[in-house]
């Protein structure tokens, strides 16, 4: 198997699974909560019935409206193909540096921001400025997590990363608080508990859902496929970095894909299962507490780098 085959197979498998990741945790959270709840694959029909939709746009709308919906989605698509999420040397092995990957997830950021702005609306100039204190507040928490696995690891790359995952972090117990910071910092930037409520459209409490609420049809359907990219990317780039195994390697044979994909499948649902749990037994928090929550994954973060600067030089 080439890198570049590895990578197609990984794009493809992580699209195909993410809706299902997106239904997983609200099946999951049904069930937690003593609700049938509607089935993990709903969210395959809800996008394909969004694309035989007809679209309605506000006539003061301008190019950035209908330019987002595709860089949203491109940047999904981007960090899927970039990381290693089933594959340790797909085709960008060793160019994932985890700078780039930051400024990726922020461009996604900043034009589904100027995207809820452009129609005008309350709703979506609330949404944005929300959404931009928050990616302002946990920016520097993302960055200080990936720095700390940099110093542990020797390189910015966050496929290399890979090599202080699992049992490594035995060896490097203060990467245990930079994980527990990527837990805050995958919250945050899916739009999860306690941060913001993505099954609710009130005024007081959404953000992200603020912001996409003047778009219909194929737009909406790209930005919810993006929604579920991400939230997958995170959900396997979190269960790498603790079990960095069965992944897409040179050599492997068809029984060894499978098994990369069968891998794949349960991280991904143990991760909405715990992510269900979590947002079943906790309340979402006042916006006005976002920042003790960004400074408490923060902290974390930091506590994980100096630790582990520590003990390298030690």
């Amino acid at each position: 198997m080439t890198p570049a085959s590895s990578t197609i197979i990984q794009v493809a498998c992580v699209v195909l699974l993410a809706p299902f990741a997106t239904g997983m945790v609200r099946w999951a959270k049904a069930r937690l909560q003593g609700r049938r709840g509607a089935s993990p694959l709903l969210p395959y029909v809800t996008i394909a019935t969004l694309l035989r939709k007809e679209m309605v746009v506000s006539p003061v709308t301008s190019w950035v409206f209908h330019l987002t919906p595709f860089v949203v989605l491109g940047t999904a698509l981007a960090l899927a193909a970039l990381l290693p999420l089933m594959s340790a040397f797909g085709a960008f092995a060793g160019h994932d540096d985890f700078i780039f990957v930051s400024a990726l997830l922020a461009l996604g950021a900043v034009f589904l921001v100027l995207g809820g702005l452009d129609p005008g609306s309350a709703f979506g100039g609330m949404g944005a400025s929300r959404e931009m204190t928050i990616a302002a507040l946990i920016e520097p928490a993302m960055i200080t997590t990936f720095a700390a696995f940099a110093v542990a690891s020797g390189t910015g790359s966050v496929s290399g990363m890979l090599a202080v995952g699992g049992a490594g972090i035995v060896a490097q117990p203060a990467l245990i608080a930079s994980i527990a910071a990527l837990v805050l910092v995958m919250l945050a930037e899916n739009a999860r508990y306690p941060v913001d409520n993505p099954a609710t459209h009130l005024e007081l409490t959404m953000v992200h859902e603020a912001m996409v609420l003047e778009y219909s049809g194929p737009y909406l359907a790209m930005l919810e496929l993006a929604s579920s990219v991400k939230l997958a990317v995170f959900a396997l780039l979190l269960g790498n970095m603790i079990v960095p195994n069965f992944l897409l390697v040179s050599g492997i044979g068809a029984v060894g894909v499978l098994l990369a994909i069968a891998v794949a499948i349960a991280k991904v649902s143990v991760a909405m299962v715990l992510l269900a749990l979590l947002e079943s037994s906790i309340p979402k928090m006042r916006f006005y507490r976002m920042q003790e929550y960004c400074a408490v994954a923060f902290l974390l973060a930091f506590a994980g780098l100096v630790l582990t600067v520590t003990q390298v030089l030690v």
